[in-house]
């Protein structure tokens, strides 16, 4: 019992000591504020005083200037300021208690402007209720907090036991349940693609009666839904290699140009080097590289530049680099994990693209792997040298 008093005192004795040293500091702060602003209001004040005299009086002289100068301190700003004969230590005048505050340059004078202490202690925020409120609120939040976290660190020990002796039993449910979830997440990709293409070309569909004399309206309905089909073909495309282990039995020498075609009605601009063939088979390689160009064009990339690299060592791996300058991949994303299923950083998308291509790749004796670019992604493509030729 002696233990636990004895501990409690030891936390509220702490947390008293927080709430002044908070206290302490936010009245400091308070001050700080309050000094900065009545500085720069009677900074502003003799400034726009002399800027005044000088546009009313008929042909100033500069000693007319600092003599309005003199005055207006001496009866306006009584009180606030003095002015004397500028110094270039800027220690303030024996004669007054004051802090320095700017200089006056004039064409034939230089005075020193100091700012009172006493007008300025005045002004300046002191402990008062609200601040005493403060201290003590936060005294409460710290012991609360304190005496919380203690208790609530002996149940988290409890409660991990606990956790740990189910741990096991779970996991082996969540194994059982791992294929049915995996079914889940197929059909709810399927479902979030296939809305917006049907959603848009339905939309284009109802208004086609009533427009198809435009001319521009019908080019646009035939882009969109072009390009939506397409876009519904290649998630259908994606689901179903998705669901099958990848056989290679049509293998052929392919240029590579030819499977980034269909990519220039997106927009991108594309490098792409003409020399190149690769060998294999042509459904997959061209799922590949639809959905890296997909990517890019989702990223609002406007340049995809392709490099193929061949190695003089015939024991090296060939690389087929792609790089865009879109968006690239976010600065929170796991890079190896964002070619895991359905995992994906865009709200359209089923997070499949990535994870097939590295399928694909793969089954083509290959290796795929993401880079961040300062703008822009890269994706490497390793082959063996045999797959890929001048």
């Amino acid at each position: 019992m002696l233990k636990q008093t004895l501990k409690i005192v030891s936390y509220l004795v702490g947390s008293l000591l927080v709430g002044i040293v908070i206290t302490l500091l936010v009245d400091s702060t308070e001050d700080a504020a309050v000094e900065k602003r009545i500085r720069g209001t009677v900074e502003d004040n003799i400034e726009k005083a002399v800027a005044s005299f000088k546009e009313s009086a008929v042909h100033p002289t500069s000693h007319d200037e600092e003599n309005f100068i003199i005055k207006f301190v001496d009866s306006v700003m009584a009180g606030k300021a003095v002015v004397r004969e500028h110094t270039r230590d800027g220690i303030p005048p024996v004669d007054v208690d004051a802090v320095f505050l700017f200089t006056l340059h004039g064409k034939d004078y230089t005075l020193d402007v100091y700012l009172q202490n006493e007008y300025l202690k005045s002004e300046l925020a002191l402990l008062d209720m609200p601040d005493y409120i403060m201290g003590i609120v936060a005294t409460i939040i710290v012991f609360a907090f304190t005496v919380y976290f203690t208790e609530n660190k002996k149940r988290t020990i409890v409660m991990k036991k606990q956790f740990e002796s189910k741990h096991a039993e779970l996991h082996s449910a969540l194994e059982r349940q791992e294929a049915l979830a995996l079914v889940g997440r197929m059909s709810a990709a399927l479902a979030h693609e296939l809305k917006t293409p049907i959603g848009t070309i339905s939309n284009l569909v109802q208004a086609l009666p009533s427009r198809h004399a435009d001319e521009q309206f019908i080019k646009r309905f035939m882009t969109l839904t072009s390009e939506e089909l397409n876009r519904t073909q290649q998630l259908i495309d994606n689901l179903l290699v998705y669901g099958k282990d990848i056989d290679l039995l049509n293998e052929e020498w392919i240029p590579i140009k030819s499977f980034f075609a269909e990519a220039v009605h997106t927009g991108l601009l594309l490098e792409i080097p003409d020399k190149y063939v690769i060998h294999g088979d042509r459904f997959y390689l061209g799922l590949l590289f639809k959905n890296l160009i997909r990517n890019s064009h989702e990223a609002a990339a406007s340049r995809v530049r392709v490099n193929v690299r061949i190695p003089p060592e015939k024991t090296a791996l060939a690389e087929i680099v792609c790089e865009d300058d879109g968006s690239g991949f976010p600065l929170t994303a796991d890079l190896e994990k964002m070619t895991a299923p359905f995992v994906t950083s865009r709200s359209r998308g089923g997070g499949l693209g990535l994870y097939l291509s590295k399928k694909i790749v793969m089954a083509h004796g290959g290796s795929l792997t993401l880079a961040r670019m300062e703008k822009g992604a890269r994706v490497t493509i390793a082959f063996p040298p045999n797959r890929i030729r001048t």
